[in-house]
C-alpha cells in the first residue's frame, strides 16, 4: 500500500512496495537510484545483446530456457566493460539464445534493440501502478522496461517452453511480447527487468482504456482515477458503458476468438492478458 513518510530534513517520502520517491522528485528501486539503475540497464543490455550477436545463430534447445550468463561492471571498468560513474554492479541475463530467438520472431533486429534501449536516456513512467515496480518506456515507444519481483521471474522462466511452443503454434497471439529477463545486482540487492512491447504507443488515439480480468470483485475504477485525463476502467465500467459488448464483423470475431482459446493461460493459474 503506498504510504508517506518523512525524515528530519528530507520532507516527506512517497513509498509504494521497494519504490521510493523522495522531496526531490529522485526516485529509488531498493535503494538504487532510478539514474543508476538506468545506466546499468543499458550497459548490461548494450553489453550483452552485442556479444551474443557476434556468436552464430542456431536451434533453440530445451537447456537454452535455463541458461543465466553473468558479467560484471567495476566502476573502474575491465578488459571487457567500460568505465562508468554508477556503482559496482553484476548484469545477469536470463535464458539469452531463447530471448534472441523471441527477438527475431517478433521482427526486432538486435542493432534496432539496441538503438532503442541504449542509444537515449529511457524515460520512467511516473504512474507505477499498484505493485510499486518502476516503469521505463524507451524514447522511441517501441519498448516498455519494468521492474518484476523474484517470484514473477522465477515464474516466466518456467513459462518460456511453453511461451516458446504456443510462438511457434500460434503467430496471431495476442499474448504480451517479452524481449528479455535481466537482473542487475548492486548493493547487496537483486533487481530484476523484463523488456515487452509498449501496448499503448503514443501515436494511438485512446478514446476509451479497460484494465480486464474477466472478474467484478472491486472491478471498478476509483473516484480518483476517474478524474485523470486518460483514465483506466475496470470490467463493471466496461459492462456499464458498454452493455451491449463490442461489434465486429464475422471474420475478426472467429479469428480473436480462436486466438483467445490457444491463448488461454488457465493451465498455468494466470487470469490477467498483459503483464
Amino acid at each position: 500500500m503506498p504510504s508517506s513518510s518523512c525524515h528530519p530534513g528530507s520532507g516527506p517520502e512517497k513509498k509504494i512496495g521497494h519504490r521510493r520517491v523522495d522531496a526531490s522528485g529522485e526516485t529509488t528501486y531498493k535503494k538504487t537510484t532510478s539514474s543508476a539503475l538506468k545506466g546499468a540497464i543499458q550497459l548490461g543490455i548494450g553489453y550483452t545483446v552485442g556479444n551474443l550477436s557476434s556468436k552464430p545463430e542456431r536451434d533453440v534447445l530445451m537447456q537454452d530456457f535455463y541458461v543465466v550468463e553473468s558479467i560484471f561492471f567495476p566502476s573502474e571498468g575491465s578488459n571487457l566493460t567500460p568505465a562508468h560513474h554508477y556503482p559496482d554492479f553484476r548484469f545477469k541475463t536470463y535464458a539469452p539464445v531463447a530471448f534472441r530467438y523471441f527477438r527475431e520472431l517478433f521482427g526486432i533486429r538486435p542493432d534496432d534493440y539496441l538503438y532503442s534501449l541504449c542509444n537515449e536516456p529511457l524515460i520512467e513512467l511516473s504512474n507505477p501502478g499498484a505493485s510499486g515496480s518502476i516503469f521505463y518506456v524507451t524514447r522511441d515507444d517501441e519498448f516498455i522496461i519494468k521492474t518484476v519481483q523474484h517470484k514473477e521471474a522465477e515464474f516466466l522462466q518456467k513459462l518460456l517452453p511453453g511461451y516458446y511452443m504456443n510462438l511457434n503454434q500460434n503467430p496471431r497471439t495476442l499474448l504480451p511480447k517479452f524481449f528479455g529477463l535481466y537482473c542487475i545486482q548492486s548493493g547487496g540487492k537483486n533487481i530484476r527487468i523484463l523488456v515487452m512491447n509498449n501496448v499503448l504507443p503514443r501515436v494511438f488515439r485512446m478514446h476509451l482504456k479497460f484494465d480486464l480480468k474477466g472478474s467484478t470483485y472491486k472491478r471498478r475504477a476509483s473516484k480518483k482515477e476517474r478524474e485523470k485525463s486518460r483514465p483506466t476502467f475496470k470490467d463493471l465500467d466496461f459492462l456499464q458503458e458498454v452493455p451491449d459488448g463490442l461489434l465486429l464483423d464475422t471474420d475478426t470475431f472467429s479469428a480473436l476468438v480462436k486466438t483467445l482459446q490457444r491463448d488461454c493461460l488457465v493451465s498455468v493459474y494466470i487470469c490477467v492478458y498483459v503483464s
